[in-house]
């Protein structure tokens, strides 16, 4: 997951940086609003957590001018003291969750993970597609209810890929998620992870979840399709060109 910071309020117990590294988020640093939203227009952050109080203008003009910029990206406000007022005016602006810091690590991280699960149209915290499940609290794989062990970044990929199911995801995207920008490797990294990926989901028993279309990235498919294509050649293929119309999106 990455995050874009804009301020440098404190707003965990056991400092902002370590806590968010130990959940597996990345982020970057915004010092005033008008960074933010330079940062935000190049990049596609999963989540922005921005302190009320900025140095150039308040945090909720920046949302207001995130959403009128039709920048979707959820946003947490905090601050270590707030009216309701200021919180109303927040909310109201496009912020998507308000929080009075400093406040327990697992507390923001589960707001975290709500909001972020929430913008991508999921409603539990596990996200499934055929015998395979994405834990987001834990950071965990199961395959047929058994554990799957994977890298850092080959979770980091996965995770993209549940959040975005429906979305044809370009190289570009997987980098920015992975690197925001910063001594980014060459395009054909995401290529050995997708690979090491599907070698370990084959291995435990699931050959087909990442789809490749080709000139355009990756895609989650239901590995329950393969019985399809086994039983109803002609069926199948029909299937898959409706389905890849209905997908026409992709994402930068």
């Amino acid at each position: 997951m990455l995050v874009l910071r804009v301020g440098h309020t404190t707003f965990c117990r056991g400092g902002n940086d370590l806590v968010l590294r130990q959940h597996g988020i990345r982020s970057e640093q915004a010092a005033s609003g008008r960074e933010a939203l330079e940062f935000l227009r190049l990049y596609d952050y999963d989540l922005v957590l921005m302190d009320l109080q900025l140095p150039d203008v308040p945090a909720y003009e920046v949302v207001r001018m995130m959403r009128a910029a039709s920048l979707k990206m959820p946003v947490v406000i905090l601050s270590d003291t707030a009216t309701v007022q200021a919180k109303v005016k927040a909310l109201d602006q496009g912020a998507d969750d308000f929080l009075i810091t400093p406040c327990d690590a697992e507390e923001i991280m589960a707001r975290i993970r709500a909001v972020v699960r929430r913008s991508q149209g999921h409603t539990n915290s596990t996200l499934a597609l055929g015998p395979v499940e994405l834990l987001l609290d834990r950071r965990d794989v199961r395959v047929h209810g058994q554990s799957l062990h994977l890298s850092r970044r080959e979770y980091a990929v996965l995770e993209l890929l549940f959040l975005k199911q429906g979305v044809i995801l370009n190289k570009g995207a997987f980098l920015t998620h992975l690197y925001c920008g910063m001594d980014e490797p060459e395009m054909k990294t995401i290529d050995v992870i997708i690979c090491r990926l599907r070698k370990k989901l084959a291995i435990a028993g699931v050959p087909s979840l990442i789809d490749t279309v080709w000139g355009c990235g990756y895609i989650l498919r239901d590995p329950s399709l393969d019985s399809v294509r086994v039983n109803d050649p002609q069926s199948e293929a029909q299937t898959g060109m409706a389905n890849w119309a209905a997908r026409a999106a992709v994402a930068a």
